[in-house]
């Protein structure tokens, strides 16, 4: 019988094959596959070791007190041996004084950047974040996310933009220029990580800005915005779903925290999942890993 010998075309694309799939599991860490995603757990407080159980397909942790990077690396690992997308917290529109860089430039002085103004939580405070200075200490401590291996950043009080503007003209200009540089600097140096921000999806209607991001995590998207448990208003669901949906047709992953249990949870779970957004519920503190 004639045996076909291969030609050197199938034999290249055999190759191309076989270091395609070598390379997979590198390319399923980055950007895209939090545009894949289909579960995420969220906890900012506590031991989050518990985390390295689930079958979350993206994890979004307290960057600072985590442990070092073995702990991080840990996190990666799903029980079923996939990787799991490790995502560290970020804020951008407020100081927090518990943190490192609070010493060096707020304990014994007011820096040009810090307002007094507080926005739900003791102790955070909310910036000036179009301030050089400002600026260089989200890019210090994003550095040290990356540095430190996470597969990205997620970026919380964004919308402080609303709160500063009456302070500056362009408040809603200057978050969105903020955001963009803070990717553009992350890509600088890891070019598949990973931008996912928190709420504020009122911004989603400037394409830049989209383009800029993979993912929008929207709090309270169906109820909680008057922290009574009562359901939100349809005007208020109608009009985040409407900014959320723009970010989806471009591709964009949209992830939903409520804070809700039992069969109230379970209802808003599966009108979550019909917008196809992806849900985690937990309590407000987010101390632990969720239902």
């Amino acid at each position: 019988m004639f045996k076909r010998t291969p030609s050197r075309l199938s034999l290249t694309l055999g190759l191309v094959l076989i270091a395609a799939c070598l390379t997979a599991p590198a390319a399923e860490a980055g950007r895209g596959q939090l545009r894949a995603a289909k579960s995420w757990a969220y906890q900012l407080q506590g031991n989050v070791g518990g985390l390295a159980s689930t079958d979350a397909d993206v994890a979004v942790i307290e960057a600072d007190s985590v442990g070092g990077r073995s702990v991080i690396e840990r996190l990666k690992r799903k029980p079923n041996g996939g990787h799991r997308m490790v995502i560290g917290y970020l804020s951008i529109g407020e100081a927090e004084k518990w943190r490192g860089y609070w010493k060096s430039c707020c304990a014994s002085g007011s820096p040009g950047w810090l307002t007094s103004k507080t926005q739900g939580w003791a102790g955070n405070y909310a910036v000036r974040y179009w301030d050089p200075a400002w600026k260089a200490i989200v890019l210090q401590r994003l550095n040290a996310m990356i540095a430190a291996g996470f597969d990205g950043v997620y970026l919380d009080r964004a919308d402080t933009w609303e709160t500063m503007r009456g302070q500056n003209g362009n408040a809603r200009g200057e978050m969105i220029r903020l955001v963009k540089d803070i990717a553009a600097a992350a890509r600088a140096k890891k070019s598949d990580f990973a931008i996912m921000v928190q709420n504020a999806e009122e911004l989603l209607s400037d394409s830049s800005y989209v383009a800029a991001i993979d993912g929008i995590a929207k709090e309270d998207l169906f109820h909680g915005i008057h922290h009574d448990g009562r359901r939100n208003s349809s005007g208020d669901v109608t009009s985040s779903v409407r900014d959320l949906k723009r970010a989806q047709a471009a591709g964009k992953a949209i992830f939903v925290i409520e804070y809700l249990k039992g069969a109230d949870a379970e209802r808003v779970r599966a009108e979550i999942r019909a917008q196809g957004f992806i849900p985690f519920f937990g309590g407000r503190n987010l101390a632990g890993r969720g239902e």
